[in-house]
């Protein structure tokens, strides 16, 4: 099933504004929480912002099914921003394949997931644009989420990639998170496996392995609106994190990326 919403149909450009030349892709990976259509809304009304946006739902009813979620498409229309969605079937690596499904459809070289519990100030996207045209070739820009479950750990150096983030894709890039998403198995999945991986860690760890910058705009402040979220696996663990680490070593190596090219932390 797929729907999109824009004033001239599907694959429409997203519209231009004054300084929004720089076109961001997000996606969003949804399974149906009750948040969805505040994210949403909160993402269609962002400054001069130039958008495409594909959602993924994962959900056993389709949110589209649901007022506040067709009301905030119909928001995407009358917007003009090209506002795509389509639902996956997959249960048991709903998350992975998930993820993998939204690299599919979103080729442009900045990429952004967004939480479905996460609501952004209407100028985030507008600060991230200002830095990622000051960096050209960069790892990732992201804002500060305030009330995340992990929002003190330190995975790589002081900063870590966050939800709402936008990082570089780039042929290699794309190659290897293809291939991540396709072929392991999340700490959010259900499916069973003794080398789960998070995927914060790997991408945070992705990043520093290429040496390119990675930055946290501690200023520029997005919320998780979950506050009865709680995670149920230990973040901290060091299998977890050192497993995201040995897999982006993996990928980046079997892609020509010296392993030793920067050091990594497990």
């Amino acid at each position: 099933m797929t729907f999109s919403a824009s004033s001239s149909g599907i694959g429409q450009e997203p519209v231009t504004g004054p300084g929004s030349d720089l076109c961001v892709e997000v996606g969003i990976l949804t399974s149906g929480k009750p948040t969805l259509s505040m994210m949403l809304t909160s993402l269609l009304l962002q400054d001069n912002a130039n958008l495409r946006i594909h959602i993924v739902d994962t959900s056993e009813n389709p949110v589209i099914k649901r007022d506040d979620v067709a009301f905030a498409l119909r928001l995407a229309f009358d917007r003009s921003i090209s506002c795509e969605y389509e639902v996956s079937r997959e249960k048991r690596r709903a998350f992975s394949m998930g993820r993998l499904k939204l690299l599919e459809a979103l080729k442009g070289p900045h990429t952004c997931f967004v939480d479905d519990d996460i609501v952004l100030p209407s100028s985030t996207f507008r600060r991230l644009a200002a830095l990622i045209q000051e960096n050209g070739i960069y790892g990732y820009i992201a804002p500060y989420c305030k009330n995340t479950g992990a929002a003190s750990q330190r995975l790589v150096g002081s900063d870590r990639y966050s939800p709402g983030g936008v990082f570089y894709q780039d042929q290699l890039v794309r190659d290897v998170l293809l291939e991540y998403y396709s072929t392991t198995v999340d700490v959010l999945d259900k499916r069973k496996a003794s080398d789960k991986v998070w995927e914060i860690a790997f991408l945070s760890q992705l990043f520093a392995q290429l040496g390119r910058k990675c930055i946290v705009q501690e200023d520029n402040v997005v919320y998780h609106l979950d506050y009865r979220e709680r995670p149920n696996w230990n973040l901290m663990g060091p299998h977890l994190v050192g497993t995201s680490a040995r897999k982006a070593r993996e990928l980046l190596s079997r892609h020509g990326i010296l392993a030793g090219k920067a050091a990594l932390r497990e």
